[in-house]
């Protein structure tokens, strides 16, 4: 009977490290967003035409369902 507290004891304590170490690991902190800049060229009411600049923060890639619609 001893050893079968002595394998239940150690099962436990392995799980209690196992735990623990679990608890005190933290996950790697995403990179940071990165500035884009495109060029963007716009025509106005009058048939002018005019280059704008655009800088967006680009966040990390995502995936998309199958039943999403083509972004254009």
């Amino acid at each position: 009977m001893q050893r079968v507290w002595a394998a239940v004891l150690s099962v436990w304590a392995m799980l209690a490290m196992v735990a623990v170490l679990a608890w005190t690991h933290h996950p790697p902190a995403p990179p940071p967003a990165q500035a884009v800049s495109q060029t963007v060229l716009l025509k106005t009411a009058h048939g002018k035409q005019r280059f704008v600049v655009v800088q967006a923060a680009q966040g990390p890639p995502h995936a998309t369902t199958s039943t999403s619609a083509v972004v254009r």
